[in-house]
């Protein structure tokens, strides 16, 4: 808000001609600003002074001027002004107009400093108030911003928050919130969730997966998670969910989860060991979580939820493909990686569990040669983070311009370092953990045209379960 702006709006508010937006813009700023106080109080102080001027006058009027002051200010217009030349009549109604303005102005100035205070008050209350959970674990780039605004890109673990939205901004990003009473959840990959307690936990899972082990709840106050298509009402459990465009997709590991279908308003229980998919047109039957399965294939040309790099449709001549894009980590700002990655997950909704001696199979092109990572992200079968881990091949395997079909075995992956500050408590190496997310990165400084046309994992034992 420019000056002018704000001068324009201390005279609509002098003279009473300010809105209620504009009385709030100029709570605003009056809050915020230090200048825009004393440029505020400038004006009072001016109109202090034409008060007393005002005042001033008044004692000097005669008998049949206090007549007409009191005529005009009790609305009675056709009191006649006996004896009085044009100088002093100007002089009467000025005085006049001075004491009506500044009646106003006080008034006005006092109504406005009380809204400010109470708004003062709403704000320093809410600043003393206690947070409502910390941040117990993270990796990958994530974005928090309060629930005052503010934005801040390196958070950290210990970090106390009082609510607000984080984001996960590639597919490596994880994250873990644990709430004052106890309750942990996790989000992992590129998940959106915004989180809040006033005496009643509310999650908004935007996008992504989300991942919780929920205490005992107080009677009557659930924890609610809301997606664009389903509410969760959880008293105390263990489950995942994954909201899609159009779909929410529950898991319960232990207890029991109630959601209700936002369309119709169908609501389901879901046991322990039970799993529904909401969609608009789906039954919400909760069936059985499906056994785990050890092999698993990309369906690219399917254009999967949630990847993250360039997809390309297939062509006549050409495969589906997910080409790598440019990624600043936030905590290196001096690498760029050219980075993709997709989810791991089948039709059936079966867990997909590596196995020692499992081995991916990656299909596809690059540009220049280079080193070669690739990534995964674990969890346990409770759904619960078990690590990130990577393997690399160099640069020499690669031609120049030309396909490449890369085998990166079990065995040759360590635990990523960016968790190592966690090593004493994550597995050691991936065996018999659920695999969530793959990813592949170079990071020679400049584009390696890394492209992707399919992503296998072949199982050691049999080669029967790679159907999507």
């Amino acid at each position: 808000m420019s000056n002018s702006d704000l001068e324009q709006l201390i005279a609509a508010w002098l003279d009473g001609r300010i809105s209620e937006s504009e009385s709030e813009a100029l709570q605003q700023r009056l809050n915020e600003s230090p200048e825009a106080r004393t440029t505020f109080h400038r004006y009072v102080q001016l109109d202090a002074g034409l008060r007393e001027a005002a005042n001033t006058d008044r004692q000097g009027f005669s008998e049949n001027d206090q007549g007409v002051s009191g005529g005009v200010m009790g609305g009675n217009l056709a009191t006649p002004v006996a004896k009085a030349n044009p100088l002093t009549s100007l002089r009467i109604l000025l005085a006049i107009a001075g004491v009506v303005i500044v009646a106003l102005t006080v008034g006005l100035y006092v109504s406005a400093q009380r809204q400010i205070e109470a708004t003062s008050k709403d704000v320093d209350r809410s600043m003393s108030e206690p947070p409502i959970a910390k941040i117990t674990g993270l990796t990958g780039s994530l974005t928090w911003t309060g629930d005052r605004g503010q934005i801040i890109r390196d958070v950290k673990v210990g970090s106390e928050l009082d609510g607000g939205t984080i984001e996960g901004m590639a597919p490596d990003s994880w994250f873990e919130l644990k709430f004052n009473d106890g309750t942990t959840v996790m989000i992992a990959g590129t998940s959106t969730l915004t989180f809040s307690d006033f005496g009643q936990k509310e999650l908004h899972l935007k996008r992504g997966r989300l991942a919780a082990s929920v205490v005992r709840q107080p009677e009557g106050k659930p924890m609610l998670i809301h997606t664009r298509s389903a509410v969760l009402k959880v008293l105390g459990t263990r489950f995942e969910v994954e909201t899609k465009l159009d779909s929410t997709s529950l898991f319960v590991s232990e207890g029991t989860v109630q959601l209700k279908r936002r369309s119709d308003g169908r609501t389901v229980e879901v046991p322990a060991q039970h799993r529904v998919v909401t969609s608009s047109d789906g039954d919400m039957s909760a069936t059985p979580i499906p056994s785990v399965v050890h092999g698993w294939k990309s369906q690219l040309h399917l254009d999967p939820a949630d990847l993250y790099g360039k997809w390309s449709a297939p062509a006549s001549d050409k495969s589906a493909s997910l080409k790598a894009i440019p990624f600043v980590p936030q905590e290196n700002k001096g690498l760029t990686l050219h980075l993709l990655g997709l989810p791991v997950n089948r039709v059936d909704d079966s867990p997909v569990v590596v196995q020692s001696g499992s081995r991916f199979l990656v299909r596809g092109r690059l540009q220049i040669s280079a080193d070669l990572f690739f990534g995964i992200r674990v969890a346990r079968p409770s759904g619960d983070f078990a690590g990130k881990f990577l393997a690399r091949l160099p640069a020499e395997q690669f031609k120049r311009d030309s396909d490449f079909q890369a085998v990166f075995h079990l065995d040759k992956f360590g635990l990523d370092p960016c968790v190592w500050d966690r090593k004493d408590e994550l597995p050691s190496i991936p065996d018999d953990l659920v695999v969530t997310c793959v990813w592949a990165f170079t990071h020679t400084g400049e584009p390696t045209g890394l492209e992707v046309t399919e992503i296998e994992l072949i199982p050691l034992a049999s080669q029967t379960e790679n159907k999507p």
